[in-house]
């Protein structure tokens, strides 16, 4: 009797083939000896398997992936081959030369059948086949019997269908939605349709249609299985239409890239697809943990099938075990309610008129101010809802007023109100559109779980609060317009109890916010919902980060509604919260226009003054006086000085050449001059700029433009930037000239493109002056670069069209492509178009080798500037890791974290996931290995816990690592600290694990850093405050088997040894001010560093915006260059003046921004914000132009510079500060007046 061993990560199938073998044995107890192992996945190769496999003459694998990708496997593998004991993987991969021994082809044809074919009686069979010997024996195993490969199932049949229209005569009801969902054949095979005849029963119970079918997922040529996209063809789509009117999907991973089906036969099909969980976890462990679901479950029931533009839904059931430890699947009724609520809501929104449904359209609004109305980034958020408005007009909407413009249609919202009380009066309460009586308010409060209600009542007392209570009811803000109600999204909630950001990082939303969207919902009856651009708070809200239950705040908010979130395609990270927690139809919308920076005012007089320089200076006989005073005083007049010091050079041509590089290092930054209007493709001029900037840089095997032409002259193009004062060799202009004749190539190139409605004609390209004479080589490449422009980039950047098309065709619940997200102009140019359903990127992949190679250059670029600047390696180092930037780059931040640390990943050959991490050897590294600490963000935490694992891993390894102090400090750390704790009475154990620890993040389920919160409220008197915030928020443990124990003792430790602070750019279509995001986390742990350690640490930022030449400022050096490039900068200005009202919202936020960073980090010189009351608030035609558009944001940059003066922050200069105190004053006397003329 041979003894058989299977050995399978997958746990439903270990106790599938267990629950076979005790069947046979019973049957044939002298015949089958039989065990079975289920493993996890990373289960590590240990000796003991040396002992098992030898005990065995044949050892199957059946197991979850497409290679050899663990240590386990491939340990397994080689030993097996090495003894030659039978086995047989099975596993997709091409791997049929390590995936067996001793087995024929036939035999193994045999045992697959049995395994694929499935169910009791095939595996039964499977183990009775094995256990004989197949030659000498008659077999008492029956052949592998082919069992249906799907079919339409319903509890009340006695048979399966597989045939559509006999189904839907037996079981449809006309006139009702049709839901369809499929499950595994597996469920099927073994009879575990549970939770199938649950959600069938609550599909009728809601009066639908269920078309409930199971199948396997790829097809298998071999055995005649058509995979789902067979079962697809015969029960989903008829007469080349599609039967249902929403698709559930509980197939885990990716129907596309597991070859399920093709993206074209979703689009097919057209009806959206939500995405249903069946969940690994307990009941328990699921309801008890924050994070929802394991790292491995994110991946692949989250993560993979946002590949097939899926909206997320709900779990449907859990994983628990009966008396006797056999795995036993129980649904989640609740869950299965909302999840079925869902679909009929977008199975109605599919077939109802557009002319009765009831659409929802929410602008951001923080802070909750009149001045910003519509926040949302890099977008004109009220011009693209009023072209939408036309649009939904033309589509049959129900819209009675079209205004006429943008200045109208914000004109309107502000004469209703807002959540700006600051101007409301007893006329806009009176006459508001919204109204929640608290009668209504209550029916609502009381179906809320009772945990909830603990939570809302302990935060903001008893229900309904004091947020917009007026007379019996909360006040819902926003307007009326036929069936298109414009709101603005409530206030969070910290601002209305600023000592809640001290203390109450996880606190609940207002009452006022919960009955916000219960209204918009239940009261008013929207059929979906709009929140516009990126981005708002709902996602951010207290819960889960997936699989969310009905205690999370986003899942009480949202509902059953369906969300349409048109966002920005730069910012993947954040847009996959809002995928993920608010259920959210994502539609990415392109990038704010965008230039070079160039040079203006004085900067352009430096630069001119510093080329006669250089011509003079070739005759040895000219008189330098005259022009070396003129580039003195022009770099003082450009407040240069403090930034390029002449006496830190040893002669008068090395100080030209710094100010000559600062300027075009400056000239050359890619600067935003304006905002992205939904819909509009670029044009004209500003199309012409955007193709150079998607040019750029390398998109792939595409060369870059500008490299290409500084190549054909015969030149480096970083040589020309970094050297730009020099002279070429017949003196005739500076390396820095011949920069820009580049540029101006490229442009021209572009516009000759343009000319021929870039339809590619290459003699057109050729007969240009700067083109005839290069080599064909260079000419190839130029070429390449426009066909390029030609083919893929100028017809994508068309279909930003997209954008409103398929905001259209997701309001009528139509399925929308997804694609990839990222920076277009960093290389990502393939992105293009926007207008569809982004996704991130698979967790397991992060860090990519080429990430790896760019984070860990990163690092060694740190070390070596600090020891520039100090003489000595740094010990410790504090980094930001944002799941979005990782998502972009691929894990640069990570590959940087591990690299100081010298530790380095595992890949998988092929898939080239990260199955592990190995130390670098000191003699390799060939310098210590430093010191890191981790401020994640929430995001981070909750989409990469993967990565949490293998960082924390990492820190580990090198503590344990047996080396001196000198070579090691995080050895040294980790002791020193070890031994205080131990000192304070911890035990040795415990102590050596808590002072290991180095990453932090927010508490469990909540999000953010809080100093923006605190700033914003101005709750604060020094740095002091902000650092107390900081630590409260950020104070919390993570890594392997942490989640989230707060230990601000130990976080505020780490703190105080930070000598370097680091957080990198990616990318120049976002920057360091364009979000407070940026300022409230890395802003934060400055002024953490600055309060506990009582000295400013350096800060460094890398920026790989440019992945061939990765550069490293200092913070400060960032600022002041964004600040030139950008902030002043007459483009940016009149860019953003051509946006009217969140033009100038946006120039008023930027100001807070500033002052923000100055507030945490010290960047903002006196010079600087002199300059921002020049050039935005004093200047008298700006005034005018704020007081036409949006007088509310020209009040709000007079009131932050005047903090910031009364912050000692600025030493204004007394006429300044005067006349910002009568601006001030007369802005408030004014709009105070234009509130009363509201009021009349």
């Amino acid at each position: 009797m041979k003894k058989i061993l299977f050995v399978t990560n997958m746990e439903q199938t270990a106790a599938l083939l267990q629950d076979a073998l005790e069947k046979v044995q019973k049957q044939y107890p002298e015949t089958v000896s039989g065990q079975v192992c289920y493993l996890q996945s990373d289960a590590s190769w240990e000796n003991v398997w040396e002992k098992t496999f030898t005990e065995h003459e044949v050892i199957i694998f059946p197991w979850m992936g497409t290679g050899l990708n663990t240590k386990f496997l491939s340990e397994s593998s080689a030993f097996l081959q090495q003894r030659q004991i039978k086995h047989l993987y099975l596993m997709s991969g091409n791997l049929e030369d390590v995936l067996h021994a001793a087995f024929t082809d036939h035999e193994i044809q045999v045992i697959k059948q049995y395994y694929v074919y499935g169910g009791l009686q095939n595996w039964c069979n499977l183990w009775l086949w094995l256990s004989q010997d197949q030659e000498n024996e008659k077999n008492l195993a029956e052949p592998p019997i082919n069992l249906p490969w799907d079919g339409i199932y319903h509890p009340a049949a006695d048979k399966i269908y597989t045939d559509f229209k006999e189904y839907k005569k037996d079981f449809f009801q006309e006139g009702q939605p049709t839901i369809a969902v499929v499950f595994y054949r597996n469920d099927w095979l073994w009879n575990n349709t549970f939770f199938a005849d649950a959600i069938i029963k609550e599909i009728e119970t809601q009066h639908c249609n269920p078309l409930c079918f199971f199948s396997t997922s790829a097809p298998d040529s071999d055995s005649g299985c058509e995979g789902f996209r067979g079962a697809m063809y015969r029960y989903l789509i008829q007469d080349d239409k599609a039967v249902a009117d929403v698709f559930i999907n509980t197939i885990k991973f990716s129907l596309f890239t597991i070859r399920a089906c093709a993206l074209d036969d979703l689009e097919k099909m057209n009806v959206s697809v939500l995405q249903a969980y069946t969940l690994y976890r307990t009941y328990q462990e699921w309801y008890e943990n924050f994070d929802g679901m394991s790292a491995m479950e994110i991946s692949y029931s989250v993560s993979l099938p946002e590949f097939d533009g899926i909206i997320h839904g709900t779990p449907v059931t859990t994983n628990e075990r009966d008396e006797n430890g056999s795995q036993l699947t129980q649904v989640i009724p609740e869950r299965i309610n909302m999840l079925i609520r869902k679909a009929k809501k977008l199975a109605v929104l599919k077939r109802k008129s557009n002319y009765e449904k009831k659409i929802a359209i929410v602008f951001h609004n923080n802070p909750p101010t009149n001045s910003n109305i519509g926040s949302a980034c890099a977008i004109d958020s009220i011009e693209s809802i009023r072209l939408f408005l036309q649009d939904l007009k033309n589509q049959g909407y129900k819209v009675d007023r079209l205004p006429a413009d943008r200045q109208e249609f914000i004109n309107e919202l502000i004469e209703h109100a807002t959540n700006d009380r600051s101007f409301m009066n007893d006329k806009l309460i009176k006459n508001s559109d919204g109204k929640m009586t608290f009668e209504e308010y209550q029916d609502f409060y009381q179906i809320l779980p009772e945990k909830v209600q603990k939570k809302l009542e302990i935060d903001w007392g008893k229900a309904p609060g004091e947020v917009f209570k007026y007379d019996d009811f909360l006040l819902i803000p926003g307007t009326l317009n036929g069936n298109i109600f414009i709101t603005v999204q409530p206030p969070r909630g910290f601002g209305e109890d600023p000592d809640k950001i001290y203390h109450s990082p996880d606190c609940a939303p207002t009452h006022h916010y919960l009955a916000f969207y219960n209204w918009l919902r239940d009261i008013w009856g929207a059929d979906a919902m709009v929140h516009v651009g990126t981005h708002g708070s709902l996602e951010w809200l207290p819960g889960k980060a997936a699989a969310l239950s009905n205690e999370c705040y986003p899942d009480i908010c949202t509902g059953d509604l369906p969300n349409i979130y048109p966002y920005w395609i730069v910012d993947i990270g954040e847009g996959i919260q809002a995928k993920r927690r608010s259920a959210a139809c994502l539609i990415s919308y392109l990038s704010a226009p965008l230039s070079l920076a160039g040079v203006y005012g004085e900067l352009a007089e430096l630069e001119k003054a510093l080329e006669e320089y250089g011509h003079f200076k070739q005759d040895k006989d000219a008189d330098l006086t005259e022009v070396i005073r003129q580039i003195r005083e022009k770099a003082a007049d450009a407040d240069l000085n403090d930034e390029v010091q002449e006496t830190e050079f040893d002669d008068f041509d090395g100080y030209v050449g710094r100010l000559h590089t600062y300027l075009t290092d400056l000239k050359n930054m890619q600067m935003t001059t304006g905002l992205h209007i939904l819909g509009n493709p670029p044009a004209g001029e500003k199309l012409i700029e955007y193709l150079f900037a998607l040019t750029k840089l390398e998109n792939g095997s595409i060369p870059s433009l500008p490299k290409v032409l500084a190549s054909a002259y015969g030149y480096d193009y970083y040589e020309l930037m970094d050297n730009s004062s020099k002279l070429l060799p017949d003196g005739s202009k500076s390396y820095g000239v011949l920069l820009d004749k580049v540029n101006d190539e490229c442009l021209t190139l572009i516009r000759t493109l343009a000319e021929g409605d870039f339809v590619l004609q290459e003699k057109q390209i050729t007969d240009l002056d700067f083109v005839k004479n290069l080599s064909d080589q260079y000419r190839q490449d130029l070429l390449l670069v426009a066909g390029y422009i030609c083919d893929r980039l100028y017809p994508n950047l068309q279909l930003t069209t997209l954008e409103r098309s398929n905001f259209r065709r997701a309001l009528a619940a139509e399925y929308i492509e997804p694609s990839a997200a990222g920076a277009p102009t960093s290389g990502g140019g393939d992105i293009l178009p926007t207008g569809r359903n982004f996704y991130g990127i698979d967790p397991q992949l992060l860090p990519t080798p080429v990430a790896w190679k760019i984070g860990s250059q990163m690092a060694e670029d740190v070390i070596n500037k600090f020891i520039s600047e100090e003489g000595r390696y740094p010990e410790s180092v504090g980094i930001l890791l944002w799941a979005t930037y990782n998502m972009r780059s691929h894990g640069q931040c990570m590959a940087e974290f591990m690299a100081l640390m010298g530790v380095r990943p595992v890949w998988q050959k092929g898939s080239l996931k990260v199955i592990d991490i190995e130390v670098i050897p000191l003699q390799e590294l060939q310098r210590p290995r430093v010191d890191i600490t981790g401020r994640i963000s929430s995001l981070f935490r909750d989409t990469l816990p993967g990565a949490v694992c293998w960082l924390d891993k990492a820190v580990k390894m090198v503590a344990e690592l047996d080396e001196s102090f000198e070579d090691n400090f995080v050895r040294k750390h980790v002791i020193e600290e070890s031994q205080r704790l131990e000192s304070e009475g911890v035990d040795a154990a415990s102590a050596w694990k808590q002072a290991s620890y180095r990453l932090f993040g927010d508490p469990p389920g909540a999000h953010g850093a809080g100093v923006s919160a605190l700033l914003a409220a101005r709750n604060w008197e020094n740095i002091d405050d902000i650092a107390q915030v900081y630590v409260r928020w950020g104070g919390h443990v993570y890594g392997e088997g942490e989640k989230g124990a707060y230990r601000p003792d130990l976080f505020t430790q780490r703190m105080s040894k930070l000598e370097i602070t680091l957080s990198n750019i990616d990318n120049r279509e976002s920057n360091l001010l364009n979000s407070d995001d940026y300022n409230s986390y890395r802003g934060g742990m400055i002024a953490a560093v600055r309060s506990i350690k009582g000295e400013m640490p350096k800060n460094y930022c890398s920026d790989s915006s440019d992945r061939q030449h990765v550069v490293i400022r200092t913070l400060d050096e960032e600022v002041k260059r964004l600040f030139r490039g950008e902030a002043i900068n007459p483009k940016y200005i009149n860019g953003m003046k051509e946006f009217g009202y969140k033009g100038a919202g946006d120039l008023a936020t930027y100001v807070d921004h500033c002052f923000q960073w100055d507030a945490t980090s010290d960047v903002m010189e006196d010079w600087m914000y002199e300059k921002f009351a020049e050039k935005y608030a004093l200047d008298k035609d700006m005034q005018d132009w704020f007081n036409q558009v949006n007088p509310w944001a020209l009040q709000r940059i007079a009131a932050v510079l005047l903090e910031a003066e009364q912050r000692n922050l600025w030493d204004a200069k007394p006429e300044t500060k005067a006349e910002l105190q009568k601006l001030y004053l007369s802005m408030e006397g004014e709009l105070e007046e234009r509130s009363d003329k509201i009021s009349e």
